[in-house]
């Protein structure tokens, strides 16, 4: 199976969980953000260009099941997974706490500007103080279900192929 089919097979197993399990366990009005998740570890393990283009579709996909404008996160996603790309380069080491902190992190950006470019549009109208709670709130329970994902997505973005790669010389 070739990386896109993983990748689509992720998309469309994330679209249907958070369009009905995940949507009935909110807790506060906020639930999983599983797309965004998807689309942020896509960048992560895939890098740039496949983040970009997975992330673009997973927002289309969220548009499609929450009832936003289409197009609305599909503007916020791609440019997250970059700089999500972009940053993992530049990390010295990564531990499963500064892992879980940094997907809390980015969930909660995402989340956050997502909510401003739909108030910029005019489509939300909430306070400032309720979009930081509910980004936040969405960071912490997206970050809860992250480790599974990270090996699902780790496996539909690199293609089966190990994480490092590391050569050996014979003994001579």
């Amino acid at each position: 199976m070739t990386p896109r089919l993983r990748v689509l097979l992720v998309l469309v197993t994330a679209v249907a969980l958070e369009g009905t399990l995940l949507d009935e366990l909110r807790v506060d009005g906020v639930s999983v953000e599983l797309l965004l998740l998807v689309a942020i570890l896509t960048g992560f393990h895939g890098g740039p260009e496949r983040g970009a283009i997975t992330a673009f579709f997973a927002g289309l996909l969220h548009d499609s099941i929450v009832g936003a404008p289409l197009g609305l996160h599909a503007l916020v996603y791609p440019p997250l997974a970059v700089a999500v790309s972009s940053l993992e380069l530049r990390m010295l080491r990564s531990t499963p706490v500064t892992g879980g902190l940094a997907v809390l992190a980015a969930v909660a950006a995402g989340q956050g500007l997502a909510s401003v470019v739909g108030m910029l549009f005019g489509i939300l109208g909430q306070t400032p103080q309720a979009f930081v709670r509910q980004a936040v709130l969405a960071g912490i329970l997206t970050a809860v279900v992250a480790a599974p994902v990270n090996r699902v997505v780790r496996w539909a973005a690199t293609g089966g192929l190990p994480g490092t790669i590391e050569i050996r010389r014979g003994a001579g």
